[in-house]
Order: C-alpha cells, then sequence, then structure tokens
C-alpha cells in the first residue's frame, strides 16, 4: 500500500505533468524537423481535410458556380452547426448515449467543430454532383471537381498544422502548470 501511495504520489506531482507535457511539445518539434512530408514539394492531399479545405477556399469555376459554391458551403457550416448542437450533442451523446461529459453545454464546441467537418465533406459531394449533372466531366468541369488535393505544397501544410500543434502543445503545458500547482498547492494545505 505503501508504493502504491508513493507511485501516486510521483506520477500526480506537478513537475511529472509539467515534464510530460513539454516533452510532447519537443517531440512535436522533432517529428516535424525528421518528417520527410513536411519538407515535400507534393501537393497535399488528405481524405476529409483536403476536401473541406477545397470546398471554401479553392477551386472556384465562375460566376454562377461561386455563388452556388458559397451558398453549399454556408448550408454545410449551418447545418453542422446545428445538427452538432442539437441532434449529437444533445439527443445522441446525453439523452441516449447518457455521457456525463457531454451534460448541459460541455462539449458543445467540440461536437459542433467535428459535426461541421462532417457536413462540409457531404456538402462538397452535393456540390460534386452539380458540376456533374451540369458538365458531364468535360474539360471545363473536371478541374473544379472538390477532391482531397488542397491545392497546396505538403510542404505548406505541414508548417501550418506544425503551428496549429505546437500552439496547443503550449496551451494544455500553461493549463498543466496552472491546474497542477493550484491542487498540489491545495493537497499540501
Amino acid at each position: 500500500m505503501e508504493i502504491d501511495n508513493c507511485f501516486r504520489y510521483y506520477f500526480q506531482h506537478p513537475w511529472s505533468r509539467l515534464i510530460v507535457a513539454y516533452l510532447v511539445t519537443f517531440f512535436n518539434f522533432l517529428i516535424f524537423a525528421e518528417d520527410p512530408v513536411s519538407h515535400s514539394q507534393t501537393e497535399a492531399h488528405i481524405i476529409v481535410v483536403g476536401n473541406c479545405f477545397s470546398f471554401l477556399f479553392n477551386k472556384y469555376p465562375g460566376l454562377g458556380w461561386n455563388i452556388l459554391k458559397v451558398i453549399c458551403w454556408t448550408l454545410a457550416i449551418i447545418t453542422g452547426l446545428v445538427a452538432g448542437k442539437f441532434i449529437f450533442h444533445r439527443r445522441l451523446f446525453g439523452r441516449y448515449l447518457r455521457l456525463k461529459m457531454f451534460r448541459e453545454d460541455h462539449g458543445s464546441w467540440m461536437t459542433m467543430f467535428f459535426s461541421t467537418i462532417l457536413f462540409l465533406f457531404i456538402f462538397s459531394h452535393i456540390y460534386n454532383l452539380f458540376l456533374l449533372m451540369a458538365g458531364s466531366l468535360n474539360t471545363y468541369i473536371h478541374p473544379h471537381m472538390v477532391t482531397e488535393y488542397m491545392g497546396i505544397r505538403n510542404e505548406s501544410f505541414m508548417k501550418i498544422a506544425a503551428v496549429g500543434t505546437w500552439m496547443g502543445d503550449f496551451v494544455t503545458a500553461w493549463m498543466v502548470r496552472l491546474e497542477s500547482f493550484n491542487v498540489f498547492e491545495r493537497e499540501k494545505s
């Protein structure tokens, strides 16, 4: 029993928590530096995220199609937010699965974010169906189809992803620092 308490004490100690948080940050730097994809000049393609990025930010064919595309991704975002909040968060996770982490409004932003990505992906395929019905894959329509190819190089995408990851790591480390030292001080007194 004494060994278990000793292990738990050092496992939950603020310094061990901080070391783990900063080790994760260091390893993310290391992975970015050593990963050959982060230095690649090929076009970035990621299955779902690529469709969403391509749908929102590039491959706009012309005025009429631009309006249709903006309407489609606006509807996708609104549908994703509403479905994420009321269908996934409240009904599925809260009422049917009764997950405590989704009680009241806890976790609603995360659920809405992921459901928005899901609906952007679905609406990108609906937009592609409109293009297929209008053009039957002629040479004008085919380059404007929304695919997983993002229209940017892997090098650029990996820099964006790395900065986002590092920001998240540092926010996590600061949250661990603030919370663990507060808890540790309360336990000591």
